[in-house]
């Protein structure tokens, strides 16, 4: 805009002209320029503020000291559909937040209709439901919010080198057999979210290594010896984990892990007559359509089915905290004769439902393991390079889990309603990844204004009559001194 100067236009000579019009000429060059810089660096540099009270639209403390130390990519893909646009504005809106903070942090959107496929491989269900990748593992996440996209991140960044051992040496079910009461396909969802798994033969290998998340025990065939006993009952004692699945018949001579535990195994195989409804003629299956609260199946929202099963009780110490994980229906039992098709409840025989099948038990301040134990070339290779570096493993809770089956998790009856979810839900606590980053909630504090009712008087006759009035004065001001030249 031209720049106006008070000098009389008499007294304006062609050389004051030449000077007022450079002037004006380089006025609007700088402006020009100005403009021009304003727009490259608006271009090249992004600059954002976070106004709000509680500051809402920032990642919390906890998720931003996470996304500080994670220096490698990470891809997450949000399964939309194309007319879902509040959906997909909502998650674009919670990325951002943590691109902010890491640009590494890539987000792409996958419409299911097109991608049927790998929504089929995923196990995507529901819409806004989001696949996080890094360092060639992945994390599926349900519902987008920044607690659960947070600890998938965590988890996904966690590179301790701690173990998922499979007892192996008395042909049990194996993470690495082709046949399909194996555990392939359960090996394979494992390796995908990163855990380390491995068989372990306590008979080479008589030292189970510190570095151990859990031991699995998948129903034995052949009878333990009394020293591998020993093994894993002062594995135990030591505040080691243990995933015991079990089938009906012979303990193999795990009897006093049993009794160790606080658990006696019932006799007979569990009889489910509900199975009919669903269409399976086989009343051997167990089906669990609803669970006890508990931390495993707190989020498990789908009937898992058990093929084959035996129930237990627990009448252990007060040193564990037990918690129920399946129950049967009332109208099963645990059938102590021959199995038939034409079989009914003998109440003086058999043992009337509902039945536990599946237990899980914790304790508290259970003596560390001892990191300074001899070890054979096996656990070195278990160890790592540094056998002297102190693991972050050892924790200070026990984690024990007992299921009265063992083929929901095979490769034949994995796939069925929510045996995965199952079966990895009991994973992940055992191994500690239940261990979330908790967020806390932001309310929107700053949406509401709550004022007096003086204060409301005072802006109600400030906008309303101070501000008018003060304008119109102004204006009078200057229109009267205009007015005298």
């Amino acid at each position: 805009m031209p720049i106006a100067y008070n000098i009389d236009p008499m007294q304006i000579s062609s050389k004051v002209k030449k000077q007022l019009r450079w002037q004006n000429n380089l006025f609007v060059i700088l402006f020009l320029t100005i403009i021009g810089l304003l727009a490259w660096l608006s271009l090249h540099y992004e600059f954002e503020a976070d106004w709000t009270n509680n500051q809402r639209n920032t990642p919390s403390e906890a998720t931003l000291n996470l996304l500080d130390k994670v220096a490698e990519p990470i891809l997450i893909q949000a399964f939309v559909s194309g007319n879902s646009k509040a959906l997909s504005a909502d998650i674009e809106h919670l990325v951002k937040s943590y691109q902010r903070f890491n640009p590494n942090i890539r987000l792409s959107f996958v419409d299911p209709s097109r991608e049927p496929k790998l929504v089929r491989e995923i196990g995507i269900r529901n819409e806004g439901e989001l696949l996080v990748n890094m360092s060639g593992r992945q994390e599926h996440i349900t519902v987008a919010t920044e607690q659960e996209l947070t600890n998938a991140i965590q988890r996904l960044a966690n590179k301790e080198q701690n173990w998922l051992l499979f007892l192996e040496g008395h042909n049990e079910r194996s993470p690495y057999g082709d046949s399909n009461f194996d555990y392939t396909s359960w090996l394979g969802i494992m390796k995908s979210k990163g855990l380390l798994v491995r068989g372990y033969n306590l008979a080479s290998n008589p030292n189970i290594p510190v570095n151990t998340s859990a031991l699995v025990i998948a129903d034995p065939q052949k009878t333990l010896l009394a020293g591998e006993i020993r093994i894993i009952t002062d594995y135990i004692d030591q505040g080691g984990n243990i995933l015991w699945l079990i089938e009906p018949g012979d303990l193999q001579g795990l009897e006093p892990v049993a009794e160790l535990l606080g658990v006696e195994i019932l006799q007979g195989m569990v009889v489910d007559p509900n199975t009919q409804l669903l269409g399976i003629n086989d009343s051997r299956f167990t089906l669990i359509p609803e669970y006890p609260r508990s931390a495993i199946t707190e989020n498990l929202d789908s009937m898992t089915v058990f093929p084959t099963s035996i129930a237990m009780e627990f009448f252990g110490s007060e040193d564990w905290d037990a918690e129920t994980l399946l129950e049967t229906l009332p109208r099963t039992w645990s059938e102590t004769d021959e199995i038939s098709v034409d079989m009914t409840l003998d109440p003086g025989q058999d043992i009337p439902g509902p039945l536990v099948i599946g237990v899980s038990l914790n304790r508290q301040n259970q003596p560390e393991k001892d990191i300074n134990s001899e070890s054979n070339t096996e656990d070195e290779e278990l160890l790592g390079e540094n056998e002297n570096e102190e693991l972050d493993s050892i924790t200070n809770q026990q984690r024990i889990v007992i299921i009265g089956d063992s083929d929901f998790a095979s490769d034949a009856y994995i796939g069925q309603a929510g045996n995965l979810d199952f079966a990895m839900s009991i994973i992940n606590w055992l191994t500690n990844n239940d261990n979330f980053i908790s967020i806390p909630n932001k309310t929107n504090t700053d949406s509401n204004i709550n004022l007096s009712k003086t204060k409301q008087a005072i802006i109600g006759f400030g906008f309303l009559l101070v501000i008018p009035l003060s304008l119109f004065l102004i204006g009078l001001i200057i229109w009267l001194k205009r007015k005298k030249h």
